[in-house]
């Protein structure tokens, strides 16, 4: 997922009429003009025939590699939770003499409640996410603030879901000290929860990046070797024969649902899918854990004590709605892949040491 030489919208085949007339006339044109045995010249061929392809809704590029590439981002899920697993262990030494209190059934042994807890609110959380834009569109006309509020009502829920999550856990009954301390078995509850939070959230992305990958396989050209003469190189890619006239329709209704999907995918993301650089999920992958662990820490803290319990609930829901936003489908593509992104690491890491800090874990 490379950075697009043009920002242009590759699925706006209102656009292929005016390329294939550029391309039909004018001695200047790219296919009417004979390149020079120079490396400049190959360069300009190459540029002109990718905008040209990308005009009529077509990318150069290989569909394996795009896929390779993108398998960087569930190697790198697995890496980091395999890290953040063992953290607790390697770094929070919990003394013996504070066994944990909860009474975990033989079948469920820990951390198995507290993953399976929370992965069931996780996914009631993003079964509404559709339900509650469709509600926000419906009573609001403009596009921009039902957005906005649905955006906000998803960041609420998702922080009550949570909430439910510790209070199904009985984290604050089953805490051996009054405070909020590493050294207590809930510390290490809750962290696993929210690791499990942040495991279903990888699971639905990885899903999805790999749903939209799909879509582009059947409009991507493969790279081909220099030729001495461009002109005599087909730059589209040859339609698969249908055996019969009522499977020729349905391909042309795939080709179309397909075309559809890319548009919605642009116009959420601000540029094609395949475009945006494979380490921009590798990123998103890491700072979503760190994000759920540092979330989950300041919600349980927040239920030791009344005096800072609504700071902290305030605290965790303003950071995960100033990221919600930042990742909205009319915010995203005026802020860029890959400054959200960036946003969402800083913030990421500094949600993630506060949490460890009301804790005590980082004293």
């Amino acid at each position: 997922m490379s950075s697009p030489p043009f920002r242009s919208s590759p699925e706006r085949m209102r656009r292929g009429d005016s390329a294939m007339r550029r391309g039909d006339s004018g001695s200047g044109s790219v296919l009417n003009r004979v390149p020079e045995d120079s490396e400049s010249e190959n360069v300009d061929w190459e540029l002109e025939e990718e905008l040209l392809l990308e005009e009529q809704g077509f990318y150069k590029g290989s569909y394996k590699r795009l896929v390779a590439l993108y398998t960087l981002a569930p190697l790198t899920a697995l890496l980091a939770f395999a890290l953040l697993a063992v953290l607790p262990h390697v770094a929070y030494h919990r003394p013996k003499s504070h066994p944990s209190a909860y009474p975990y059934p033989a079948i469920l042994p820990f951390p198995l409640p507290e993953i399976l807890a929370s992965v069931a609110l996780y996914s009631l959380a993003h079964l509404l996410r559709n339900p509650i834009y469709t509600l926000s569109a419906v009573l609001v006309p403009f596009p921009l603030a039902a957005t906005l509020i649905s955006t906000t009502l998803h960041t609420v829920l998702s922080v009550v879901a949570r909430l439910v999550t510790l209070a199904l856990l009985l984290v604050r009954h089953h805490a051996a000290y009054a405070y909020p301390t590493w050294r207590d078995t809930a510390f290490r509850r809750v962290w696993w929860a929210s690791l499990g939070w942040a495991a279903a959230e990888a699971v639905v992305s990885v899903h999805q990046g790999y749903a939209g990958l799909a879509l582009y396989r059947d409009v991507l050209v493969p790279p081909s070797p220099p030729l001495t003469n461009p002109e005599r190189t087909p730059l589209l890619p040859s339609r698969r024969a249908a055996p019969d006239p009522d499977a020729e329709i349905d391909q042309d209704l795939e080709e179309l649902i397909a075309l559809k999907a890319r548009e919605e995918l642009e116009d959420v993301f601000g540029l094609p899918l395949i475009r945006i650089p494979a380490f921009i999920p590798c990123l998103q992958r890491v700072n979503s854990p760190l994000l759920s662990i540092g979330l989950f820490l300041l919600l349980s803290a927040s239920q030791f004590g009344a005096r800072v319990r609504w700071g902290l609930v305030v605290l965790a829901t303003a950071t995960h709605l100033l990221l919600a936003v930042l990742h909205a489908p009319i915010v995203l593509p005026r802020v860029g892949v890959q400054g959200a992104a960036y946003v969402g690491a800083v913030v990421s890491l500094g949600i993630f040491f506060t949490g460890l800090g009301v804790w005590g874990g980082v004293s």
